[in-house]
């Protein structure tokens, strides 16, 4: 509320008070032009000055190094659409790493291979789909199960979709997570053409760790996303009338890096993508919301409690209305920001790879505005649907307002501000918070440094504002 305040304050002020026009009707105009630059630019110093003063909110765990309990077991999921075999052999070398990374008894591993959208039920590759998926996973079983098979693979059926026009999985990879907890809590309903998971003897699964293709689990991340939850301190609580936790954690994201490769692949990834790889002593760093109101967004990749997700999740979201589902998710099941614990992620390495991502994001941000009415939402999952919708127009308004205020160049500075102000902020907190003989680390391969890469991101976000 103080931001929203403070923006239409200012924006009123600098509207009536900056235009060169005697015209009342032009200087409300501009005056609401101005307000989405303006939010812009107080909550991004708002976010910088809190993230100085209050300290980061590290959740509590329990130590699993030493293994996982069989109360705590736990299956690392991938599900992701697979059209061919060497898809299937990269995915199966992936849970093999995870394996070996993240050693532990009661720790299982699937590929959630979904079916691409098609005019026909069944496509001619998804018999070799299958089958490269059957041996792949007899193969890691036949070198590292004992009893119970650590590794599996599910391959799920097309259903007609009337809206699409076609045959796909239902509900896309929301469905299939909701599909695959049924299965393991035994209310399966025939939805898979091959599930190698055994149901006899099929331990009791209390969470499920979801990834992307593209997502690295590092060394002990597991045990520590597990111990996390397991913490009696972050036990979900659930609003038997609203149906949505309200303390604890029914799902808990942790904080996500960038491949080093992919840090350094071309220009464009080492001016935007930061730096990549691990850190070995990694803490936890500053989040607005986990710090300031318990809670974090969840943004697809990370650990939920399984009966917790079905009973709150079933029949939340209507069919073929969403597409974008991690904030909801994060919503309803109130998500914990473990930023101590890393996942290693990959980035776009173009710039068209990269506007794609984000346009993807924005429609989905866009199909959730109904959710902003939503009686079981608290006021701040609401604030933060309004403030992705928020965000998503600043471009827009920065164009609407340069074209608007064309002969006045303090407001035109002022909208272009707005796009810049992060990396504006990132250089000045370099140079003021920079340690005392501080030197430029060398290495082998050349990097973009903060401030030259900080000056290469506002030139390249000011160009490429038309277009974007």
């Amino acid at each position: 509320l103080t931001t929203i305040f403070f923006s239409i304050s200012i924006s009123i002020i600098l509207g009536l008070t900056l235009n060169k026009s005697e015209n009342i009707i032009y200087g409300i105009i501009g005056s609401i032009l101005l307000i989405i630059p303006i939010s812009e630019i107080i909550i991004q110093i708002m976010q910088y000055i809190l993230g100085k003063i209050i300290k980061p909110k590290i959740i509590p765990k329990m130590d699993f190094t030493n293994g996982i309990d069989k109360e705590n077991a736990t299956f690392v999921v991938i599900p992701t659409i697979v059209k061919t075999r060497e898809k299937v052999r990269e995915l199966a070398r992936k849970l093999e790493v995870f394996y070996l990374a993240n050693k532990s008894e009661n720790l299982y591993f699937a590929i959630l291979g979904d079916c691409s959208e098609s005019k026909r039920e069944e496509e001619s590759f998804d018999g070799e789909v299958i089958e490269t998926g059957i041996k792949e996973i007899e193969k890691l079983n036949k070198k590292y199960s004992k009893e119970y098979p650590k590794f599996n693979f599910i391959y799920r059926k097309r259903q007609w979709n009337k809206q699409e026009n076609s045959y796909l999985g239902w509900e896309r990879k929301r469905g299939y997570l909701n599909q695959f907890n049924q299965f393991l809590l035994g209310q399966e309903q025939g939805n898979f053409r091959i599930n190698t998971i055994p149901k006899q003897n099929m331990p009791h699964i209390k969470y499920v760790i979801t990834l992307d293709s593209d997502t690295d689990l590092p060394i002990e991340t597991a045990a520590e996303l597990i111990g996390a939850m397991a913490h009696i301190l972050n036990k979900p609580i659930i609003d038997e009338n609203k149906n949505i936790v309200i303390e604890g954690y029914g799902i808990m994201q942790p904080r996500i890096g960038v491949k080093l490769d992919v840090s350094y692949k071309n220009l464009f990834t080492k001016i935007f993508a930061g730096q990549g790889g691990t850190d070995l002593y990694s803490n936890a760093i500053s989040d607005v919301y986990q710090d300031n109101f318990g809670e974090g967004i969840f943004t697809g990749k990370g650990i939920y409690d399984l009966n917790v997700f079905n009973t709150v999740m079933k029949g939340s979201i209507p069919e073929n209305t969403v597409l974008s589902h991690d904030l909801l998710e994060g919503c309803y099941l109130r998500c914990g920001l473990v930023s101590d614990i890393m996942l290693i992620d990959d980035y776009p390495s173009k710039y068209m790879s990269h506007i794609n991502r984000l346009a993807r994001w924005t429609r989905g941000d866009w199909q959730i505005i109904k959710w902003l009415k939503n009686k079981q939402l608290n006021v701040i999952s609401k604030y933060k649907i309004f403030d992705n919708l928020r965000r998503s127009l600043l471009e827009i308004a920065t164009v609407a307002c340069m074209a608007y205020f064309i002969k006045n160049k303090i407001l035109i500075a002022i909208s272009l501000l707005a796009i810049v102000i992060p990396y504006i902020l990132e250089i000045i907190n370099y140079v003021v918070f920079r340690k005392e003989g501080e030197k430029y680390q060398k290495t082998f391969i050349h990097k973009v440094g903060t401030i030259q890469g900080a000056i290469y991101r506002i030139a390249l976000t000011i160009g490429t504002l038309p277009y974007k």
